[in-house]
C-alpha cells in the first residue's frame, strides 16, 4: 500500500508585530504642535501602509505610543525599522512579533485612537510605567486596540 501524500500548507507569510514607545516629539521638534505631528505621522502610515498591504492600530496616550502592524514579514520589519529611526519616539521596545493567521485590523491602513481621558486607557498608560511609557505586553495592547479601534469603527458607520 502507498502512502498518501498530504499537502503540505505554505508557509504563513501574514506577521503581527506589537511595540511601545515613549513619545519623543517635543524634544525631536521643539516647538511643534502635536496634533499636527500626530496628523503627520497618520497620513505618512496610512499612504505607505495602503501601498504596501500593511494594517493596523496606532495609540497615542500623550506619554507615549502603541502600535499593531500586520502584513507580509518583509514589508512590517522594514516599517519597524523606520518608526526605530524616526526621532519622535524613544525608548521603542518590541512587545510581540508573531505569525499570525488573519488581520485583526483589515479594514485600517492605519486605525488611531488617542483619547487619553478614556478610562479604558487606564490599563496601558499607568504613572508607574517605566519613564511614562506605554505598560502591557503585547496580547493586553492588541485586546485594547481591538476593543477601543471596534468602538471608533461603530461610531464612524453610525
Amino acid at each position: 500500500m502507498r502512502p498518501i501524500r498530504r499537502r503540505v500548507s505554505s508557509p504563513v507569510t501574514l506577521y503581527r508585530l506589537i511595540y511601545r514607545s515613549r513619545n519623543n516629539i517635543v524634544a525631536a521638534r521643539p516647538g511643534a504642535d502635536i496634533g499636527q505631528e500626530i496628523h503627520a505621522i497618520l497620513e505618512a502610515s496610512r499612504r505607505r501602509n495602503a501601498a504596501n498591504q500593511v494594517t493596523g492600530a496606532l495609540l497615542f496616550t500623550g506619554s507615549g505610543f502603541a502600535q499593531v502592524l500586520e502584513g507580509p514579514r518583509d514589508v512590517v520589519e522594514e516599517t519597524f525599522e523606520r518608526i526605530g529611526l524616526d526621532p519622535r519616539h524613544a525608548d521603542v521596545v518590541v512587545l510581540s512579533f508573531t505569525p499570525t493567521e488573519q488581520r485583526s485590523f483589515p479594514q485600517w491602513s492605519m486605525a488611531f485612537c488617542g483619547q487619553v481621558g478614556d478610562p479604558a486607557m487606564g490599563a496601558v498608560d499607568s504613572g508607574s510605567s517605566q519613564h511614562g511609557v506605554i505598560a502591557g505586553n503585547g496580547s493586553d495592547v492588541l485586546r485594547l486596540l481591538e476593543r477601543v479601534i471596534q468602538r471608533e469603527d461603530d461610531w464612524v458607520t453610525a
